[in-house]
This record gives structure tokens, sequence and C-alpha cells, in this order.
């Protein structure tokens, strides 16, 4: 199912979700480039797989809030997808230096 949302978008949603990967892949800095290079390839694939879904969500939310009937092309829902994938990816993997990962409270080893 996947594969196939991905194969049938339109070029500018492809060039679209690589816009959004790389803008916030460059901005992230404090990881190594393995780890920028797999936060590219997924937020390419959540910009790709939820265009569609981020535009639609964008024209209601338009509509609700500004009172516009705006259509939002899947293009710009591929960017907005995109850069959010990436920045939920940093936030679950970036440490806090005082608190720690959101994963180091159910996962540390012997303590309760």
């Amino acid at each position: 199912m996947a594969l196939s949302t991905i194969i049938s978008q339109e070029p500018d949603t492809f060039i679209a979700a690589f816009a959004g990967s790389i803008i916030f892949v460059v901005s992230a800095i404090d990881f190594a480039v393995w780890a920028r290079l797999l936060l590219f390839a997924a937020s390419m694939m959540v910009g790709l797989i939820c265009s569609e879904f981020s535009a639609q969500v964008l024209s209601q939310l338009s509509q609700k809030l500004l009172g516009l009937a705006l259509e939002v092309s899947p293009a710009v829902g591929a960017v907005i997808s995109a850069a959010v994938a990436v920045r939920l990816l940093m936030y679950l993997t970036t440490r806090p230096k005082k608190v720690g990962s959101i994963f180091d409270h159910k996962f540390r080893k012997g303590e309760k």
C-alpha cells in the first residue's frame, strides 16, 4: 500500500518532500552524518506518504481558524509532513541534559 502511494505521487510532491527533508536535516548539525541520513530517509518517506493527509488537514485548519476556503496542494502537505517528521524524530532521540530521553524512563534496567 505505501509503495503504491509513493509511486503514484506527482513530481512536485517528490520535490517538496525532498525539500522538507533537506531543510531540517541540514540544520541538525548536532547529529552524526549517519543519523542525518536516516532522518532524511524517514522524513522523505513520511512526506510522500502523508502529503495528501497533511494537505487536507491544512485546508480544514484554514477554513476553521481563518474562515478561508483554501485548497492546499499535496506538495505543501509533503513539505509540512516531512519537516514535522524530522522534528518529531529529533525530539524523540535527543536527550535533555538533566532528565534523559523519553525512552529512558520506561526502559531502565533494574529500576522501577
